[in-house]
């Protein structure tokens, strides 16, 4: 079968969107190619850009980033494109679930679930990107986890909303899945037949880190 690879990575530089408004990111260079090779020295927080967060984010004792098996991170892809219906006050419910599932099956174990809102297109404007923004439900994240969900990636901040306790990262993180926030390039996916190939930095004890996420999708 034939495939293409399409990018979900936002590109990393000091001036992507954040909670905080400054994401830490500076590249300097240390050595130049006066000295024969270029040597870069890169500073950052660890769950900045299109980012992965470990069940340790939330819970001590709960994998690290490292410790995440690989097989759960070459995931089917089932994409919600909620994009047309999302404004700011848009929530994934359970509904949204079983009419994708009705369309096409349902979600199959260790599966990436992806919600596409479409606020990534205010990624280049830091202070649209930071405002109230599509979300997921508490309902909506305990069904994906009865479907048994390697993780769920969403093109905002976050899948909760910041003026919640956070239950969509409690449920996933408690139950030992990932969730990846700041995902891109999700327009060009179909609802279903993809493969996503998420990798995060390798880092001992990173709770988050910074990924590379690309999806294998058929012709």
């Amino acid at each position: 079968m034939k495939t293409r690879l399409i990018d979900l990575t936002h590109r990393l530089h000091p001036d992507i969107p954040t909670w905080s408004g400054s994401c830490g990111f500076c590249m300097e260079i240390k050595r130049d190619y006066d000295k024969t090779f270029r040597v870069q020295q890169m500073k950052m927080h660890a769950g900045i850009g299109t980012h992965m967060d470990a069940p340790s984010h939330r819970f001590d004792g709960g994998l690290s980033i490292a410790d995440i098996p690989l097989e759960r991170l070459f995931a089917p892809i089932a994409l919600f494109n909620v994009s047309q219906s999302a404004k700011a006050d848009f929530m994934l419910s359970c509904e949204e679930i079983k009419a994708y599932e009705t369309l096409h099956g349902r979600i199959e174990p260790n599966s990436l679930a992806i919600v596409y809102t479409g606020w990534s297109r205010f990624w280049k404007s830091p202070a649209d990107y930071r405002k109230p923004a599509p979300a997921v439900s508490e309902e909506a994240a305990r069904m994906l986890l009865e479907r048994d969900i390697a993780g769920l990636a969403i093109d905002t901040l976050s899948p909760d909303r910041p003026d919640s306790d956070f239950p969509v990262h409690r449920i996933l993180l408690g139950a030992g899945k990932y969730i990846i926030e700041n995902i891109a390039g999700c327009a060009e996916l179909p609802p279903k037949g993809s493969i996503a190939i998420a990798l995060p930095i390798a880092a001992e004890d990173a709770s988050e880190a910074p990924i590379r996420i690309i999806a294998q999708v058929p012709l």
